[in-house]
């Protein structure tokens, strides 16, 4: 059992089953390790809606069994999954949580959902006082919680929106929200913790980097950054958005710079030999990155 300062997810701990007025939506692709542990946290849920990427395992007859509604829907990226879901015309509800598979929410977060869900619903005969909520998530790493590298204190996320106000850009890696309206923060974490090993999470980081690399394509200069800066839409914390897309494009030796940033820095030394992995691996992923850029720039001379 993972030590994480909250235990692990207890049925009966939560909500009654079916009665709290949210659609949670969980997407999949290959899920089976992590599909059962969470959607049976989120069984207080009125709707739970799997949308699935075309899995090659059991995760689809596992959610069926398990009471979910499934959608089956080609990868379509990070940000259009989750628009595509914000649409479906058979959700109930416009207050949507979005959960992932390797995702697992604790009868504290549980709980705060209700009591927020609640008080907006009673609230928007007047006028709603948010169309969003963040919380953080607690990221488990080879069974540790991952509290320092610069990782927790940051990782605030909006995953509760009012899809009403809500939609999901274009990003080709990870997903940036917009949300149209006030964005309050809950006080409970909502915990990673993917059961599929550290292969399959290196594997998945390699896509990742190949992502990123699509991504970064020529660099933009310093005056363009401040002003994509300025004029962004999307919720990510604006300390988070300036290290990310105004100081790192600037900073040589991208891999070293970062490694020394998690570890030594944010103090990732204290998370143990899983801190150490994390940051390794991190600065592992950022090599790959700058790799696959500069291969795709050398190709992209030779054929010009």
């Amino acid at each position: 059992m993972t030590k994480l300062g909250m235990q692990p997810y207890r049925a009966g701990d939560d909500p009654a089953p079916r009665c709290v007025p949210v659609s949670v939506v969980v997407l999949t692709r290959d899920e089976e390790p992590n599909i059962r542990r969470c959607l049976a946290s989120v069984a207080w849920a009125d709707q739970v809606v799997v949308i699935d990427a075309c899995s090659a395992d059991h995760t689809v007859p596992i959610a069926r069994s398990l009471g979910a509604e499934v959608v089956e829907q080609a990868w379509l990226g990070f940000s259009g999954q989750r628009e595509f879901a914000l649409r479906l015309p058979l959700l109930r509800h416009d207050w949507v949580f979005f959960v992932d598979a390797d995702e697992w929410v604790s009868p504290h977060l549980a709980d705060e959902i209700a009591g927020e869900i609640a008080g907006e619903i009673a609230g928007a005969m007047r006028a709603p006082t948010c169309a969003a909520f963040a919380l953080r998530f607690r990221l488990v790493f080879q069974g540790t919680w991952i509290r320092h590298c610069g990782w927790y204190g940051g990782s605030w996320i909006v995953r509760l929106v009012d899809r009403r106000y809500t939609k999901f850009d274009v990003s080709l890696v990870g997903e940036r929200v917009n949300v149209d309206g006030p964005v309050r923060r809950l006080r409970h974490d909502i915990v990673d913790e993917d059961h599929k090993g550290l292969a399959a999470w290196l594997h998945k980081h390699v896509r990742y980097a190949q992502l990123e690399a699509r991504r970064r394509g020529q660099p933009m200069p310093l005056a363009q950054r401040l002003r994509t800066l300025q004029s962004r839409a999307d919720t990510r914390p604006m300390i988070r958005a300036v290290l990310k897309d105004v100081v790192f494009p600037a900073v040589p030796a991208k891999p070293a710079a970062l490694f020394i940033y998690m570890y030594i820095v944010r103090l990732g030394i204290f998370d143990g030999q899983a801190g150490l992995r994390f940051c390794f691996f991190h600065a592992w992923h950022e090599a790959c990155v700058n790799a696959l850029h500069a291969s795709a720039v050398t190709a992209d001379q030779e054929v010009i």
